[in-house]
């Protein structure tokens, strides 16, 4: 597949503007070229083409004909006729979706409502609760700490969060709360990252979910020092290592963030990440300005889409606290975490997801190595600890290693995740493409219907 390196340089004015070489090689060779740039500008035999393109940071962005990248433009369509008859049909909300290969944008596209009971319609720039997807987040700025060799990812947790300790483990994992054990051993840097500590999400329904859930861990004027010892007072739920279970693992990655860099998460953030991608609309709440963009998260009661808040209720299984509500997300209560809490726009999102496909790397701005990304998009699971038949687990993402498996056409090598409220990205290093669904309900279909949807009509319009 074709790919795409970046480069910086200046005019005589001073202005950074950026060129991409395109060659008929894969991605990571190309960074292989790009390093040996001179050497193969200054050789009398032409290898490559170059092909110049404005850069967009000053705010637009590089959008194509669907023709030009590989794209069937009619069959493009399909996204938003399908997603459009859920809306009438009164199956979804809305949803944001946008489309890009070879880095350049060739659908971005929003139908339905922000707002259902008040039929505000959604627009390409609304704001939506991420939720899970700021797992990726946390865990990519967690590996820039690691590419300036501020730990190993062999490192036992406790060497930088000392609660974490000494901790002990359920003897049985349905068993009573008091009946544990010791550690076999510590849980690691790498265990976090990619599920295996032990710990716990609390998206149950047994006496231990309960427990985290009550602990006050979530609670919105809980920092994440505090979260740290909350989690310490709790039992692990398994042996440091023994298997994969979703937890809020990238809650104590973005506290050790804060631990090795001496620095606020959502400052670190906005400064390691979201400043140099010009993301203006990535953070943990919404201000008065930008308030209006952001709706409620929907969900089906009683065949009828409404909004989840303290008139309407919650979805079974759902938690009515903060986090949920429109208004905890448009107050800065200083409520950092790793697992979820950023609001984002499809746009955003696409950016961030685009530089981890071309390498760590937007713009002229990297954030990571690309053995860092290569590394990272890998699945670090061993048989005895399987996330699924169909996918490994990375760091901070899900690895496609059988779409056969999986049930929809995700190229072999891609890494994704998604969100509660049912948004989702995924990253294709063999299509060389990037699709993000930005959407806000529970349940209606859940994230993985939504995924499979979008890639049936994605994958259907790449004819090239």
């Amino acid at each position: 597949m074709a790919g795409y390196s970046c480069c910086k340089i200046a005019n005589s004015g001073g202005e950074r503007r950026y060129i991409y070489l395109m060659a008929a090689v894969p991605i990571r060779k190309m960074r292989v070229i790009a390093m040996s740039l001179k050497r193969f500008l200054s050789s009398s035999i032409v290898l490559f083409a170059v092909v110049c393109f404005p850069a967009y940071a000053d705010g637009h962005l590089p959008v194509v004909a669907p023709e030009e990248v590989g794209f069937d433009a009619d069959r493009l369509k399909r996204i938003d006729t399908f997603f459009q008859q859920k809306v009438d049909d009164g199956e979804l909300a809305g949803i944001v979706t946008l489309v890009a290969r070879h880095g350049k944008i060739v659908h971005h596209s929003a139908v339905g409502y922000l707002d259902v009971q008040r039929e505000i319609p959604l627009h390409t720039d609304s704001l939506f609760r991420i939720y899970s997807m700021t797992k990726a987040i946390a865990s990519t700025a967690l590996m820039q700490l690691y590419e300036e060799g501020r730990f190993q990812l062999q490192d036992p947790i406790s060497r930088y969060i000392p609660e974490f300790a000494n901790l002990r483990v359920l003897r049985t994992q349905d068993g009573p709360l008091d009946e544990t054990v010791a550690m076999e051993r510590e849980p690691t840097v790498q265990d976090v990252l990619r599920h295996t500590a032990g710990l716990s999400h609390g998206l149950g329904t047994s006496e231990y979910d309960e427990r985290f859930v009550g602990s006050g861990v979530f609670d919105t004027d809980t920092s994440l020092a505090e979260m740290m010892s909350l989690l310490s007072d709790l039992p692990l739920m398994n042996q440091p290592g023994s298997q994969y279970r979703y937890s809020v693992g990238p809650d104590v990655a973005l506290r050790l963030v804060e631990v090795l860099s001496g620095m606020r998460a959502d400052e670190y953030l906005a400064e390691k990440l979201f400043e140099p991608l010009a993301m203006p609309d990535t953070g943990y709440w919404a201000d008065s300005d930008n308030a209006s963009r952001l709706g409620p998260v929907h969900w089906m009661r009683n065949g009828e889409l409404v909004p989840i808040d303290q008139e309407y209720g919650a979805p079974a299984g759902g938690v009515l606290v903060q986090p949920w509500s429109v208004n905890s997300y448009t107050v800065d209560h200083g409520f950092n975490r790793g697992s979820y809490g950023l609001l984002s726009t499809a746009e955003d999102y696409w950016k961030f997801a685009q530089a981890m496909l071309n390498g760590g790397i937007l713009n002229g701005e990297r954030i990571l190595g690309p053995r860092t990304v290569d590394f990272m998009a890998s699945n670090h699971l061993t048989e005895a600890q399987i996330f699924s038949a169909a996918t490994g687990f990375g760091l901070g993402f899900a690895v496609v290693n059988d779409n056969g498996q999986l049930g929809f056409p995700l190229s072999e090598d891609t890494f994704f995740w998604g969100g509660a409220a049912a948004t989702t990205f995924w990253i294709d290093p063999e299509e060389d493409l990037v699709v993000v669904g930005m959407t806000q309900h529970m349940a209606v279909p859940g994230t993985g219907a939504i995924r499979g949807q979008l890639a049936a009509l994605v994958y259907g319009a790449l004819v090239d």
